[in-house]
């Protein structure tokens, strides 16, 4: 007994298992910022003179003194996104969770977290924890029969008791489908709906309560475990519906009345179910032999900003959940426990995904570096000086915020400005300073830039959305057609009259009958067939129409019964008018041509082509439409094909729609379609999606990193695209790879303009780069870039397209050096200025730069690259590849250079010309030609700024022509030989009459001009010196003499003599002396010849020059 006396007083006090902390994780939902007792403080500070909160949460506001309470923590700002962050430990736009999901339960659905995300349950069981989720689950219902399940036991969950949706009624007994109570283990796997078995249909009616219980049955059926736990507790509360819960006469509420006492009831009740979990903690024996308390880390977060009329209160934030305002994402949070200090306050800003980590090192596990989130032990503890996070970004679809310290960038609707609020002047966001301050909202705007270019596009449709509002695809391919025009003649009709009830007036009696009343028709909406379809008031025939309605709950469809064949053209006619709140220029009617892939009208869905009505006159009379679609594509020939009849968009408006008819015809006998065609990036099924070669639709959320368009060649006409697109957060459309493909093979020149807003040029997320695709095949064909392209990332040109490929926009950098590199044998002419900083290589094919374009990077060119046309290079030049003025004909300006290889071009009287305004080496130039039909004496090929050496491979000039180095002082020029001298005489230096004889000399030198020329001195400066030079060692005489590029054309002599006044062409002993020439010898174009005679010793050697023009 003495021993057990001993012992006890240490189990009090000790945790069960002091190797690893348990972890739990505490969700509230839509409450509001100020709903808190523990919050009141802190508001005060924030917004003097705050009434303190109505709500009693008095476990809560105990939970706070023995932890940490964060005032700057943010979520996203609706629930199911919110969860996806929690759970994975980044932002959940990386695995494509933008939007609120609909809870689909199919194996084939595709909604919520993808199969292979890691989540917090699964790091947790790697450390050896018992995994646990209590409650709201809402991140996905899928089954697993395909082995792709995201249901909680999928997702690293041991034990689940909860729900799968994301609300419910609080009244258990009657919810079913993904909002029913179940209990489910992993393993073995069990799944037991409680919903309607006793004792929780019974005993517990309240969701809250039973959420309550399930969490306090969870640690009490662990605390001995050996093992530790972590468990994550979801509660609903309090997001609507909003009632009374069972806390509702607590006296504390007596002040309130209505929604606000209702809404208060269930926070109260809610925070009753934390103290019940806390208590549990710290006495899961019941008997107080063990706590858990100190060895529990107990993290607690609302998971939105309250929610909107709902009794919700965020005072002092600005607006409320599924905004980016500050009360649509700032949120409480505590974090106590695991030895963190009790009672403190932390203000720098986190978010939600710095749970997981925050959990991981608790546990001893070490956060994974891909993720977004960090722990903050190290600095709530002190551990760690600064704060966690530079820059918060959140996204809501269109919506965007971004915190960098105290300033908020904010957007909270499409096509809304971005403004900028100082939240530690202003957290009410009520001052917009973006005008005044254009640097921060750069700066703010490149932050969040940065984060779009690696997060996923959507990749599920959001709440009440259907399928095909998002597309999984990457990669889209244009599929232009010419419109048809002219008179249809109708050869077959599908649809008309009491054919397929094309009139709506075939079904049941009364004045409004639903689709299941309705012959033909079927809802292909999200609703059921129990929706109304047709009504007998404002008939436009005196009897039935139908009612469409904007709603995706309704769509109305219909099977043909026709199988397609390649080249069909279809007619749609029909009647209609608005009838309620139908009434601006947006409320249209689509008309929609479909197939599915198994030929089933609700199976997966190919949409041909949608065309939308004309705007309809408010409360008007019934309006015609005539609607003519593409001819049908190879890709669609052997399907059935079907149609949608619903409103081109979403709101609350009805219109009213008779005498619908389709038919199939041909046009009239010389009305073909257009020549041409032009296609919006976002006209409905202009692309094909290459995985299934189906009608596809670009639309906003495929604009991403990973995305790849596509731009074909087509044989008999041309088409001009207009890209009318951005991000979703209404900034630059973004994409990885832009392909120009196809092979032509027309009988007449064709071409493609792609034109419209600006394109954003990144890195793929598996860190492709970005990437112009120059691969069409045809040189008859033409393709015209008009966008101007930003480089976030380095570009690649590549491609071995033999089509013509001009980009008339504009190169930039979003905001560093970017380098571009040109592979492939294609060749792409420029003709905008490039702005990019980083260097520009051309490994393979040609770059054209097109007059007046000037190039400010440096330039590297490879052996196999040419750099070519009439532009200026501004920076270095270097490489061992081809510089080649012009594009045909034309001046290439460049800086400093040592081209490895120059080709140059004449015909008739034009040549190409490069000039160097920095220092020019020739002296490793391998120089060619192509030239037919000289007809100048002169052809000026090269003006330079300082030239140190010139052409020493064997680069003969043109037959006929020579080198000139020094043509008007600074240029070399070709000059025909046999008028070398005249142009070196009069243009070269300016010599006329007497002075530019052969023989003169000018400069009384004593040297005349001829030999002035052959030597390359100056005819108008006088020469001290000889250009004859003569020495004798050791019985050899040498004899030198410069000979300049021009002199070479003269015809000359060396005669010798030992009297002065014999003088003899032959050598002593008909010697052939070895003459050494040394280009370039004194200077560019002015080389030296030596040449070494043996001679008598005893007589002396008198040596001249004999030489003629």
């Amino acid at each position: 007994m003495v021993k057990q006396c001993f012992f006890l007083p240490l189990l009090l006090v000790l945790p069960l298992c002091a190797q690893k902390p348990n972890v739990v994780v505490i969700i509230s939902d839509d409450a509001g910022y100020s709903d808190w007792g523990f919050m009141d403080d802190y508001l005060q500070t924030l917004n003097p003179g705050q009434p303190k909160s109505t709500v009693p949460t008095p476990n809560l506001d105990a939970l706070r003194k023995r932890g940490t309470l964060l005032t700057n923590a943010y979520t996203a700002a609706v629930c199911s996104p919110s969860r996806a962050a929690i759970v994975t430990g980044s932002y959940q736009q990386r695995i494509g969770y933008e939007y609120n999901i609909n809870n689909l339960t199919g194996a084939n659905d595709v909604d919520g977290l993808s199969s292979d995300a890691v989540t917090i349950f699964d790091h947790m069981k790697s450390e050896g924890y018992t995994t646990g989720v209590v409650g709201k689950w809402h991140l996905g219902a899928r089954a697993n029969d395909s082995g792709d399940g995201n249901r909680p036991e999928h997702q690293g969950v041991d034990e689940f008791f909860g729900i799968w949706k994301g609300s419910r009624n609080y009244t258990i007994g009657a919810v079913g489908g993904s909002g029913t109570l179940r209990e489910t283990f992993a393993s073995p796997f069990t799944d037991t709906v409680l919903e309607t078995t006793p004792p929780w249909n019974t005993t517990n009616k309240y969701v809250t309560n039973a959420f309550g219980i399930g969490a306090v049955n969870f640690i009490e059926r662990h605390y001995a475990d050996p093992d530790p736990f972590f468990l994550y507790v979801s509660f609903t509360a309090p997001h609507s519906p909003i009632g009374p819960s069972p806390d509702i006469n607590d006296p504390r509420l007596s002040s309130l009345t209505g929604k606000q006492k209702d809404y208060a009831s269930m926070v109260l009740t809610m925070d009753r179910e934390i103290g019940n979990i806390l208590n549990t903690l710290d006495d899961p024996a019941k008997d107080g032999s063990v706590s858990l308390t100190d060895n529990t880390l107990v993290i607690f977060v609302n998971d939105n900003g309250g929610a909107n009329n709902i009794g919700a209160d965020n005072t002092p934030l600005r607006n409320f959940k599924g905004s980016i305002f500050e009360g649509g994402t700032r949120v409480p949070m505590i974090i106590a426990g695991a030895g963190l200090p009790a009672n403190s306050t932390y203000h720098s800003p986190i978010h939600s995904i710095d749970i997981l980590p925050t959990c991981l090192e608790a546990a001893g596990g070490s956060p994974p570096a891909e993720i977004d989130g960090i722990s903050l032990l190290p600095y709530l503890d002190s551990t760690i000086p600064g704060i966690p996070h530079e820059v918060i970004t959140i996204r809501n679809d269109t919506k965007v915020s971004v915190r960098k310290g105290d300033w908020k960038l904010a957007k909270n609707a499409s096509n809304s400005p971005f403004l900028l609020f100082n939240l530690s002047e202003d957290p009410k966001e009520s001052t917009d300073l973006a005008e005044i301050n254009p640097e921060i909202v750069a700066d703010l705007l490149n932050a969040f830039t940065n984060f779009e270019t690696t997060i996923d596009k959507p990749r599920h449709a959001g709440l009440t959305k259907a399928p095909s509002s998002i597309n999984l695809n990457n990669a889209f391919v244009l599929a232009p057609q010419t419109t048809p025009t002219g008179t249809f003649i109708s050869d077959l009709t599908l649809v008309g009259g009491d054919l397929r009830n094309g009139n709506f007036n075939a079904g049941g009696d009364g004045s409004v009958q639903t689709y299941a009343e309705t012959p033909s028709w079927e809802n292909i909406g999200t609703g059921t067939l129990s929706e109304n379809f047709t009504n007998t008031s404002l008939s436009a025939n005196g009897s039935r129409n139908a009612i469409i309605a904007e709603s995706n709950a309704r769509a109305a469809g219909l099977d043909t019964g026709h199988t397609l064949s390649t080249g069909e053209i279809f007619r749609v006619t029909f009647q209609w008018r608005d009838a309620s709140n139908w009434n601006d220029s947006s409320d249209l009617v689509a008309i929609t041509l479909f197939t599915t892939s198994n030929d089933r009208i609700n199976g997966p869905r190919n949409n041909i082509q949608r065309l939308v009505s004309r705007t309809s006159v408010n409360n008007s009379a019934y309006q015609n439409e005539n609607f003519l679609f593409n001819p049908i594509i190879a890709s669609e020939k052997g399907r059935r094909l079907f149609i949608e009849v619903n409103a081109a968009q979403t709101g609350n408006g009805f219109a009213r729609l008779d005498d619908f008819k389709l038919q199939r015809g041909i046009l009239g006998q010389g009305d073909q379609p257009s020549p041409s065609a032009f296609l919006n990036w976002s006209q409905d099924s202009a692309w094909i999606d290459p995985q299934t070669n189906s009608p596809d639709t670009l639309l906003s959320t495929d604009s991403f990193p990973g995305c790849i368009l596509e731009f074909p060649v087509t044989q008999d006409f041309s088409y001009e695209t207009n890209n009318d697109l951005t991000r979703i957060s209404d900034l630059t459309f973004m994409l990885n790879s832009l392909r120009l493909t196809g092979f032509f093979d027309g009988a007449s020149p064709q071409s493609a303009t792609l034109s419209g807003s600006e394109l954003l040029l990144t890195d793929d997320l598996d860190s492709a780069p970005a990437n112009l695709a120059l691969e069409a095949i045809g040189p008859a064909y033409s393709f015209f870039l008009k966008q101007d392209l930003i480089l976030y990332h380095d570009l690649e040109i590549t491609g071995n397209g033999s089509a013509a490929f001009v980009l008339e926009g504009q190169i930039s950098e979003y905001h560093k050096p970017t380098k571009l590199t040109k592979s492939g044998t294609s060749s792409l002419l420029i003709k905008s200025s490039p702005k990019h900083t980083g260097p520009t290589s051309i490994h393979e094919g040609e770059i054209i730069l097109a007059e007046n374009v000037t190039l400010s990077s440096e330039v590297i060119i490879s052996e196999k690259a040419i750099l070519s046309g009439s532009g200026t290079l501004t920076n270095s030049l270097s490489g061992a590849g081809t510089i080649s003025p012009g594009q045909g004909i034309g001046t290439l300006t460049i800086q400093n250079a040592s081209p490895k290889s120059l080709h140059l071009e004449i015909d008739g009287n034009q040549a190409d010309h490069l000039v160097s305004t920095g220092i020019l080496d020739l002296s490793s130039t391998n120089l060619s030609w192509s030239t037919q039909n000289l007809t100048e004496v002169v052809y000026p090929i090269i003006t330079y700024n300082s030239l140190i050496d010139g052409f020493r491979n064997p680069n003969l000039p043109p037959a006929g022509y020579v080198f000139d180095y020094n043509y008007q002082g600074n240029k070399i020029a070709l000059v025909r030989s046999e008028n070398s001298y005249q142009v070196w005489s009069h243009q070269t230096h300016a010599l006329s009459g007497a002075n530019a004889l052969f023989e003169a000399d000018p400069d009384l030198d004593g040297i005349p001009n001829g030999l002035e020329f052959f030597t390359g001195s100056n005819p108008a400066e006088f020469t001290k010196t000889h250009p004859l030079k003569a020495s004798r060692r050791s019985g050899s005489t040498s004899v030198s003499y410069p000979i300049s590029s021009l002199g070479q054309t003269t015809l000359f002599r060396l005669q010798s003599s030992t009297d002065l006044i014999n003088w003899d062409d032959s050598l002593p002993g008909d010697q052939l002396p070895t003459v050494k020439e040394e280009k370039h010898f004194y200077s560019p174009g002015l080389g030296k010849v030596s040449q070494n005679i043996t001679l008598p010793l005893e007589k002396t050697r008198f040596f001249r020059f004999i030489h003629q023009p």
